[in-house]
């Protein structure tokens, strides 16, 4: 029996492309360069996906010094390499790293490759199938079409010495053997959704919401208003040079040019003066009242952060920095920090295991003790920065012109001091 739910669409649609032998990413393959834009556009998406990056790359190596390891030509360290695919786990739960082989068989180059620059190759070709596409542009972003010249094939990536031998000798020798990639997809054989998926819309109306209030001030919180005048005779413009080629154009009059510098928030308060030869060419500004949406603005904007935060399943304490202020938070901090670096720990774990099987074929063992694990972020970081507010307010209550009893009452009973420790400060 076939269900079929009308309301709910497929997020993404994975097609052949048979021009560039690759496999879509959605319709117009450009599925995670629209999140990137979307994320771009919200705040608090922005501020989620920085938060879970962080997180997911943690404290960095466990292993003293591994982090500064050079794993290629061109100076990249094992610590960039962490944070890059740490980011783009964050949104995409994918990530790519490019290795390149010398004769011996041995990883002699890591590379970090941008996610949204993978695609996968066509598995009806046999030129592309095992393969992934990479490109720069696939959003034709710079270019308005996409060049195949530009596009660089690579292989799966399999470190068996006979598997890189064929691949050699497909590509026509060394010189020409453009490496492997390795391919880290939560998902089989498609393309993966965002962390945050689930609410993408609300990434768009958090900024739809930005630009309506970046509006507002440019007019300068202006009321909507209709201007009633005479229609003017459209008078040939001839301050500029003859040219059939030049499209006749409205030229607006010098009235629309002073109601034009009139608005925005650097001109409000001023006096613009109107003139007019008699009554019945006098303009007539008639304002209309639109409904009010300050509040529900208030509200949807509130709504729409609470969504991207749940959809990025991040602890609100960690973002909402209303919630955050004050020693009395300290806990709670303390309390999300923990819970979230457990809601991180397979990612940090997948990251650990892909390090370890990469650079086990690495050319040079730059990591003797074997010990790939990440560190996660510290529970600390919650009471250095409580213990700085607390500290500054304190200071602030000792120089206060109060009773000495109630800097004492205060102390017990808002910060928590034993009652000796509260009586030796105040002395």
């Amino acid at each position: 029996m076939k269900t079929y739910l009308p309301q709910i669409e497929r997020r993404i649609f994975v097609r052949p492309n048979q021009t560039f032998g690759i496999l879509n990413y959605d319709l117009d393959n450009a599925y995670p360069q629209r999140m990137l834009e979307l994320v771009a556009a919200s705040p608090t998406a922005k501020d989620c996906w920085t938060k879970r990056a962080k997180f997911i790359g943690g404290n960095g190596f466990e292993e003293p010094g591994l982090g500064k390891q050079i794993i290629n030509p061109k100076g990249l360290t094992l610590a960039k390499l962490l944070k890059a695919v740490a980011t783009d786990k964050a949104l995409f739960t994918g990530f790519g790293i490019h290795v390149n082989y010398n004769a011996n068989f041995k990883i002699a180059s890591v590379n970090y490759v941008k996610f949204e620059d993978i695609r996968l190759g066509d598995t009806d070709f046999p030129d592309t199938a095992d393969k992934y596409a990479i490109y720069s542009d696939w959003g034709r972003k710079t270019w308005k079409n996409i060049m195949r010249s530009k596009i660089t094939f690579l292989d799966k990536y399999n470190p068996d010495e006979q598997t890189i031998k064929n691949q050699v000798l497909a590509a026509g020798g060394w010189d020409k053997y453009k490496g492997q990639l390795f391919y880290y997809n939560p998902e089989v054989d498609d393309y993966p959704l965002i962390e945050a998926d689930s609410v993408w819309e609300d990434f768009e109306t958090e900024a739809g919401i930005k630009i309506f209030n970046n509006r507002e001030v440019t007019t300068g919180f202006l009321p909507s208003t209709m201007l009633f005048m005479q229609a003017r005779r459209e008078e040939a413009d001839n301050s500029a040079p003859d040219n059939e080629e030049l499209p006749y154009t409205n030229m607006p009059s010098q009235l629309e040019k002073d109601l034009g510098s009139f608005q925005g928030a650097k001109s409000a308060q001023k006096i613009i003066v109107i003139e007019y030869e008699d009554e019945t060419s006098k303009p007539e500004f008639k304002p209309y009242s639109i409904q009010n949406n300050d509040k529900l603005f208030e509200t949807t904007e509130k709504s729409v952060e609470a969504r991207i935060i749940k959809g990025f399943s991040i602890p609100k304490e960690l973002i909402n920095s209303e919630g955050t202020s004050g020693l009395s938070n300290g806990g709670e901090k303390k309390a999300a920090i923990t819970e979230f670096n457990d809601n991180t720990a397979p990612d940090r774990l997948e990251l650990s295991e892909t390090f370890a099987e990469i650079f086990s074929h690495f050319y040079l063992d730059i990591n003797p003790a074997d010990n790939w694990n990440i560190l996660p972020v510290p529970a600390n970081v919650a009471d250095d920065i409580t213990g700085i507010k607390a500290g500054a307010s304190i200071n602030q209550l000792l120089l206060a012109d109060i009773p000495a009893q109630n800097k004492i009452a205060t102390l017990v009973y808002v910060y928590g001091f034993k009652q000796t420790e509260a009586e030796a400060m105040c002395l």
